[in-house]
């Protein structure tokens, strides 16, 4: 064989090779990905299950590096348009006023790394119409997320496919040779001794760290916990709007298993609860059913709530006839 031929085929299955590699590694997104959106850093912690991306954003102003937020969210691929779009749904923890992003990005090779490339912005609300988009690039800095949360492996345990069960093989017993019997030697007799039970004591017993179970009318739905947070204050206010386009959705809250709102619609108006903590157990449920849908699905709702110290917290629920949408505080006093 010629040397221009040879040289011909090593460079041909170069670049099947190359191609190859570039399809089958287009969609492992799992890991740390980083780089600039405008004027601040941009992290993305992924974990896939095929078409399926969970985990959380971290981004910072660069001028201002108080100015942060990380937030969770969800994801999927479009294969028609060979785009990924997440969307955050809950925020983890924030410095400064900031909102949760939704994101649009493609897998490109450039310069032989592999690259996100896309656009932000910010989630619309009924408070808010939307923003001008922002750009972003972002390298894959590790193939592992820089943390594991609960809600990754939540995502991971709902979209793993089935495991195929495995049909045990049949197995021939083999024939086992006769063994003559050992006659135990007779034991000697024991004098029983009389004993008395000590009751045990429990020194500075604490309070378990479960929550009531929900009323019957919710069984058959599923709790999806959005969001876990430590309290030190008893006194809670919950302010629960229409998150979105009103239309029509009904919302019942539950805390710790007992109807507090019951059959409400959502509005731009907020539903007001003051919810005092029972400081007998350390673990609290808030939980948002939808009574129905409203006319365009799922039941959506903004959930702000303040403590009596003034803090404030600010997250998105949502809500199907399968699913019920969870808060936990774990109250932990003052």
């Amino acid at each position: 064989m010629s040397n221009n031929c040879t040289s011909f085929l090593k460079t041909f299955f170069f670049i099947i090779g190359l191609l190859f590699v570039q399809i089958t590694n287009a969609q492992k997104l799992t890991g740390t990905w980083q780089g600039l959106m405008d004027e601040e850093f941009l992290q993305l912690n992924i974990v896939q299950v095929g078409d399926n991306i969970c985990g959380y954003t971290w981004d910072y102003e660069l001028l201002d590096k108080k100015s942060y937020c990380k937030a969770y969210f969800n994801g999927s691929y479009n294969k028609a348009a060979g785009t990924w779009f997440i969307e955050g749904y809950s925020f983890m923890e924030q410095g400064g006023g900031h909102s949760l992003m939704q994101l649009k990005f493609k897998v490109v090779y450039e310069d032989g790394k592999m690259l996100l490339k896309g656009i932000c912005r910010i989630t619309p609300t009924m408070f808010f119409s939307g923003s001008i988009p922002s750009s972003f690039s972002l390298e894959k800095t590790s193939s592992r997320p820089t943390i594991i949360t609960q809600t990754m492996l939540d995502c991971m345990a709902q979209y793993e496919p089935p495991k195929k069960a495995v049909t045990p093989k049949k197995l021939t017993p083999k024939k086992q040779p006769i063994v003559k019997p050992v006659v135990p030697p007779k034991k000697a007799e024991t004098i029983p001794v009389k004993t008395e039970k000590i009751k045990d004591t429990i020194v500075n017993k604490t309070i378990p760290l479960q929550v009531n179970t929900l009323p019957v009318q919710t069984n058959g739905r599923t709790n999806k916990e959005l969001k876990r947070i430590v309290v030190n204050d008893k006194k809670i206010t919950l302010n629960i709007y229409d998150n979105g386009t009103i239309d029509g959705d009904t919302v019942s809250i539950y805390y710790n298993g007992k109807a507090i709102v019951k059959n409400k619609r959502l509005t731009a108006n907020p539903i007001v609860v003051d919810v005092d903590l029972d400081e007998n157990i350390a673990l609290h449920s808030i939980v948002l059913f939808a009574e129905n849908l409203g006319s365009i699905p799922p039941n959506t709702a903004l959930v702000i709530f303040t403590t009596a110290a003034g803090k404030r917290y600010e997250m998105y629920a949502s809500a199907t006839l399968q699913q019920n949408a969870e808060i936990i505080f774990e109250y932990r006093g003052k």
